[in-house]
């Protein structure tokens, strides 16, 4: 299994924020922790973006939050 953790603060509102997680595999999961409870339920991942080495999050809110975006991979392929 491979995991990683990023943490990463958003921009404003409908600004997407590109993560490099860094697993060489596509996510099988991914958990957006936020750290403040102004975040909470308002940072989303955008499903069609979700690539290799990269996953697009929204912030649906006009201010910045810093999350922590948690992905695993279950297969543990490393390309």
């Amino acid at each position: 299994m491979l995991r990683t953790r990023v943490r990463r603060t958003t921009a404003s509102t409908g600004v997407t924020l590109t993560v490099t997680h860094s697993l060489g595999a596509i996510p099988d999961l991914w958990a957006i922790e936020p750290l403040s409870d102004r975040g909470v339920g308002r940072t989303y991942v955008v499903p069609a973006t979700v690539l290799t080495n990269l996953i697009n999050i929204v912030n649906s809110i006009s201010t910045t939050v810093t999350v922590d975006v948690f992905c695993i991979n279950w297969q543990g392929r490393l390309y």
